[in-house]
């Protein structure tokens, strides 16, 4: 038995009946709405600021400050796993809700650098959130042989409302103006609330809970549980380089560029369909290939795509980003596969957001030297950070998977009883 299943079979078993798929398509749904309104977040607020301040830098700032909360992962985590999972996940998006309607008051009182810390705090809601509806929900609302296809088609259409956020900012924001696109963003965040309250109740593994223990266990997981080391060494890497490379197009299109706020949305819509593109085909491509041949080859691909970041052409900078979103929409479906199969259901929340900590901390990085490279005048200074880091992470991964031969997940389908 692979370590992944034995929580998710728990869980099933003391529920007395086999996972609803209609409770999946409910999570879906709030997810995928959640994921509308935070990609709004995340492209408003940089263009906002960008368009008050006229400083990358501080543009950039933002985005940092939406990935800043995944450090504090593991106190999530303890938090996750401790209490009802559709409970943590309503409360989050309430928070978020509350925290996004704030900032329009403050942009009205010329308190633009404020603006930075309700983006923190629903940021913070927003990790709790993900990890909830990630890692902890998705694998108890399907049955196990469905896993793979389920992961595919949650990662598919969270990335479409990703791919809708930015035309849909982009729209607002020249039309009807900044505050009212963060009060529609707040309100589908109320949203998510009513689906999330009609998700089925489900028992939870037993856990310890105290709360120092189990962010003890949660980084001795990350240790010793197979291939979840070298995982979050790759991903890292990546991140530190190409992890905001979305928010740097926005800065390079909009500020660089000159082009205008609709074709600036327009461009990372693109890159979204793309990055949607990639979920759907990760769980087509070399569908018998070992799960981490299929990680290295979406390495690869993210690889290639960051060359053509460099280039002086905008026609082929676009293309490289679109190229590269593919790449990541499929790294995510099938990282996340690796990382449910490698960790037990008793331990997902903890053990995720530790690894989290650590993937989307150096993606915080990665925001402020991307919003200063991005300043620069050549194509290879402003993307040079991403390339190396993507050649890096794809190293790591490939090389330390060659020490650790055959401890990796497998993919395999459960014989039917």
């Amino acid at each position: 038995m692979r370590p992944g299943d034995r929580g998710a079979r728990a869980v099933t078993a003391q529920t007395g009946n086999e996972p609803s798929l209609r409770a999946f398509w409910l999570l879906t749904a709030a997810a995928s709405v959640s994921e509308l309104g935070t990609t709004l977040l995340q492209l408003a607020v940089p263009l906002i600021i960008l368009a008050s301040t006229g400083s990358s830098m501080l543009a950039a700032a933002a985005l940092a400050a939406e990935y800043l909360p995944f450090v504090l992962s593991p106190a999530f985590g303890a938090l996750i796993d401790g209490f009802d999972r559709r409970r943590v996940f309503a409360v989050a998006e309430l928070v978020q809700g509350v925290l996004v309607a704030l900032i329009p008051l403050l942009l009205m009182a010329d308190l633009v650098v404020w603006v930075l810390l309700p983006v923190l705090l629903a940021n913070c809601a927003a990790v709790v959130s993900n990890l909830t509806s990630s890692f902890s929900l998705v694998p108890t609302l399907v049955p196990e042989d469905q896993l793979t296809k389920a992961y595919s088609r949650y990662a598919t259409a969270t990335e479409l409302a990703r791919c809708a956020g930015p035309g849909v900012a982009g729209l607002v924001l020249a039309t009807i103006g900044a505050n009212w696109a963060l009060w529609i963003d707040a309100a589908t965040f109320l949203l998510t609330v009513l689906v999330a309250t009609m998700l089925p109740a489900r028992p939870l593994p037993p856990v310890e809970r105290g709360f120092w223990r189990m962010q003890a266990e949660g980084f001795r997981s990350l240790k010793r549980l197979p291939g979840i080391p070298r995982l979050t060494a790759a991903l890292s890497m990546h991140n530190l380089g190409a992890g905001a490379v979305p928010i740097a197009m926005v800065l390079l299109v909009r500020g660089v560029w000159g082009w205008s706020p609709v074709s600036t949305g327009v461009v990372v819509a693109i890159g979204a369909g793309c990055s949607a593109l990639g979920a759907w085909l990760a769980g087509r491509l070399l569908s018998e290939a070992a799960l981490a041949r299929r990680i290295s080859v979406w390495f690869t691909a993210t690889v290639v795509s960051c060359a053509l970041l460099l280039t002086p052409w905008h026609a082929v900078v676009v293309a490289g980003y679109c190229c590269l979103m593919v790449g990541e929409g499929g790294m995510n479906v099938t990282t996340n596969e690796f990382r449910f199969r490698a960790i037990p259901q008793k331990l997902s929340g903890r053990t995720n957001a530790v690894m989290r900590a650590f993937i989307l901390g150096a993606a915080a990085l990665s925001a402020l030297l991307l919003g200063w490279t991005v300043s620069l005048p050549h194509q290879v200074l402003r993307f040079g950070p991403a390339l190396l880091a993507a050649v890096l992470g794809v190293a790591l991964w490939i090389g330390l998977g060659r020490t650790t031969e055959g401890a990796a997940p497998q993919v395999a389908v459960p014989t039917p009883k």
